[in-house]
């Protein structure tokens, strides 16, 4: 796509990874009563979303996407064993240590390798994975959690109490990932396979941490090995070269029987969008992810390669604004800002019009999404914000930082171009990639160009919106509306209740303006395949019910994948 990505930071502790591509059109109403109700397993369970986005080029609905809207369908065809995948990466990995700032290229890594204790469901809940069952007390301040039998890390030992609580003690303790379960007071090993989650406060969606990186379990030897990873998922790490990419093969001992399919999977670290579509035209890969905008757009139209985009949610572009600096303490600057940003000039000039405009992180095709008074472009009203500040305070002035880059760049010019229109004097500043989290975390802005929010819960969002999450509240805000929907939210499993909240949520983001939002990048976050590769968007529970096939920008599971025999 057009523009560049480096917040390996946001990614991580997003570490749910439960936000995927393409959606729109969704119904803006709460969930019917009755929805989100607790299952015997301690699933939640909330309406699904209905996600379907019109494009010109027909309806993307989460499926296998070919120009013709219909993918290849694999209902009546029975999955072949065997077979050696190769995949094309646009970002490398960086190490597996789960304590720690783990890069998208490792994410994909680990997706194979890893399985989490629970996993998003199809309708946007969540549902025991590792773990047997999940099941809170009545004000969710203790969780008892109980794990499966008979389940085996790569080295052959058992997983027991012990070792989860292991790993998610280390991720507790970790100064890089601790402050994502900051409300988790203790974890106690009650029996071998049993464990309780005692938090400081009630914490209704916490199951849904456990569906990445923070429920992901490492064998204990190597809890916090940067260099290796043993764990019990599907597939075992064969061999990683740095810049290069990684071969993970196939984990028979894997506890979900007659799973993988494939032999093994070859990654390969391709960075430039051009030679990874090169590559895979000229078949040295079988799929790749991350296309840009135009293959996406040519790939559409062609009927021999498949387009894969998920259906729940996607990362959304915005300028953080640090609400402590002065002009952008004032909201009536900040809400200017809004007024003055044309969010589909940018969806048109730089995301081939792939993407939907957004008003906060939650996508329009979520369950929870509301409507609110978001400021529209109009320049008009900006220009009188402005004046009105001026007249008041005196002049408008700030710096934009961002990483550099061309993406970031042209989108950014073409925002600071009309916000200079209305009086604004903003000054440009390049940062160096990869820097994005550590500028954000030491407050060293004053806007700053930001992408993240890849959420399908918005229980996701405490950590970057609640001003309790001192380190990662990106823009140093202590608005109390914001804080006490976000609490609200947490605080129960009642859709109805949780809707409000969150809708509460999204008007206070609109009213006060701390984030001016650009798009979610919905039709941009993708991969592609050959249509002999079956299987990346059916993922399944343990008991046969479908899981949410893709996630985070297009990350996705790999037990399920299996090729047909070429030649």
């Amino acid at each position: 796509m057009r523009r560049s990505l480096s917040l390996w930071l946001s990614i991580l502790l997003s570490f749910t990874l439960i936000a995927t591509a393409c959606g729109d059109d969704g119904d803006s109403s709460p969930p019917d009563d009755g929805s989100g109700e607790t299952d015997s397993e301690g699933g939640q369970t909330p309406d699904a979303p209905d996600t379907d986005l019109e494009t010109e080029e027909g309806v993307l609905d989460g499926e296998q996407i070919t120009s013709a809207g219909e993918g290849t369908d694999d209902t009546d065809l029975d999955p072949v064993y065997g077979g050696d995948m190769k995949w094309g990466l646009n970002r490398d990995g960086t190490g597996f240590d789960l304590t720690g700032a783990v890069a998208p290229g490792s994410l994909r890594l680990l997706t194979t390798m890893a399985d989490g204790l629970t996993r998003v469901t199809a309708d946007g809940g969540w549902g025991p994975f590792l773990a047997e069952s999940l099941v809170p007390n009545d004000d969710f301040t203790v969780w008892t959690v109980t794990l499966r039998e008979g389940v085996l890390f790569h080295n052959g030992t058992e997983l027991d109490a012990n070792a989860v609580v292991a790993n998610l003690q280390a991720f507790k303790d970790s100064a890089l990932t601790g402050a994502v379960v900051a409300q988790v007071e203790e974890y106690v090993v009650t029996g071998d396979l049993t464990f309780e989650a005692r938090m400081t406060a009630p914490w209704a969606a916490w199951p849904f941490v456990l569906t990445g990186q923070g429920g992901w379990i490492a064998e204990p030897s190597t809890i916090g090995n940067n260099d290796s990873f043993i764990s019990t998922g599907p597939f075992m790490l064969e061999n990683w070269s740095l810049g290069e990419g990684a071969t993970v093969v196939r984990n028979d001992n894997y506890w979900q029987e007659g799973l993988p399919y494939l032999d093994s999977i070859e990654f390969t670290f391709v960075p430039e969008q051009t030679p990874r579509r090169l590559a895979f035209e000229n078949g040295e890969f079988d799929g790749y992810n991350s296309p840009g905008d135009d293959d996406i757009i040519d790939f559409l139209e062609d009927d021999s390669i498949d387009v894969w985009i998920g259906n729940a949610s996607a990362n959304e572009m915005g300028y953080l604004l640090n609400v402590t600096a002065p002009p952008l303490d004032d909201v009536r600057v900040r809400r200017a800002l809004a007024f003055a940003t044309d969010r589909q000039a940018v969806i048109s000039l730089f995301r081939s019009d792939l993407t939907v405009p957004a008003n906060s992180p939650i996508h329009p095709g979520s369950q929870w999404y509301a409507e609110t008074d978001y400021p529209d472009y109009d320049l008009d009203e900006a220009r009188r914000l402005i004046d009105e500040y001026e007249a008041e305070v005196g002049p408008v002035e700030f710096k934009m930082s961002s990483e550099s880059g061309a993406s970031f760049r042209e989108v950014t010019d073409l925002v600071l171009d009309d916000w200079r229109s209305v009086g604004v004097d903003v000054e440009y500043e390049d940062i160096a990639l990869g820097q994005s989290a550590i500028t954000a975390i030491f407050d060293d802005f004053e806007a700053f160009a930001w992408i993240q929010f890849s959420d399908t819960d918005p229980d996701g969002f405490y950590i970057w919106f609640h001003s309790n999450s001192t380190t990662t509240n990106w823009t140093n805000h202590s608005f109390p509306e914001i804080n006490d929907a976000l609490t609200r939210g947490r605080e129960t499993d009642d859709p109805d209740e949780r809707y409000e909240a969150y809708a509460d949520f999204q008007q206070a983001l609109a009213d006060l303006v701390p984030v001016v939002w650009l798009d979610h990048f919905n039709g941009t976050e993708s991969e592609v395949a050959w249509p002999y590769v079956h299987g990346v968007m059916d993922s399944f529970m343990p008991d046969g019910t479908d899981a949410i096939p893709m996630t985070g920008g297009s990350f996705h599971r790999w037990e399920q994948i299996w090729m047909e025999p070429q030649g």
